[in-house]
């Protein structure tokens, strides 16, 4: 049910982030969306941290999308994780501009087990081997309704979290 009404919504939103039923990663940009895997976005690299399901992991992605987000300063670019497969991982990378941001989906040869999804911040501003998608595609958004469509992602996947550790 709430993945039916985060499906509605998203047609409002320039900026959506959603499981799929299979539990995959659903980003959308503007007019573009990519699908992800999470396997590898529940486990930590931290021993001490537990693993946690697809939901509560994509919660933690978000929730670091919008930090780095809020933090990025004019000129500057950031790279953020949605797809964690074995051999590569899949990016957005936007650069801010003023009160806009340009995003870019692409790719790295970075495996998905080596990226903890509460902190990537060791790639997040630089990413070797980034590889734009092709055609190469640029998208602009005002960044406080990126934002704000984050956040909107972000308290969906809450309520969605609290299932997830009951069941």
């Amino acid at each position: 049910m709430v993945g039916n009404f985060v499906a509605g919504l998203s047609s409002m939103r320039n900026v959506s982030v959603r499981l799929s039923a299979h539990n995959q990663i659903e980003v959308r940009v503007g007019n573009e969306s990519r699908t992800g895997e999470t396997y590898y976005l529940g486990l930590q690299s931290d021993h001490h941290a537990e693993p946690c399901g697809p939901v509560t992991g994509t919660l933690k992605l978000v929730t670091e999308w919008i930090r780095l987000l809020s933090e990025l300063r004019d000129g500057e670019q950031v790279f953020l994780p949605f797809d964690f497969s074995d051999e590569y991982t899949r990016w957005l990378t936007l650069t801010r501009d003023a009160r806009d941001v340009s995003v870019v989906f692409g790719w790295a040869n970075i495996e998905g087990w080596a990226i903890p999804p509460s902190d990537f911040s060791q790639y997040a501003h630089e990413l070797p081997e980034f590889v734009p998608d092709e055609p190469f595609y640029s998208q602009s958004f005002y960044l406080p309704a990126v934002l704000s469509d984050l956040r909107h992602c972000r308290a969906v996947l809450e309520a969605m979290a609290v299932h997830e550790q009951i069941s």
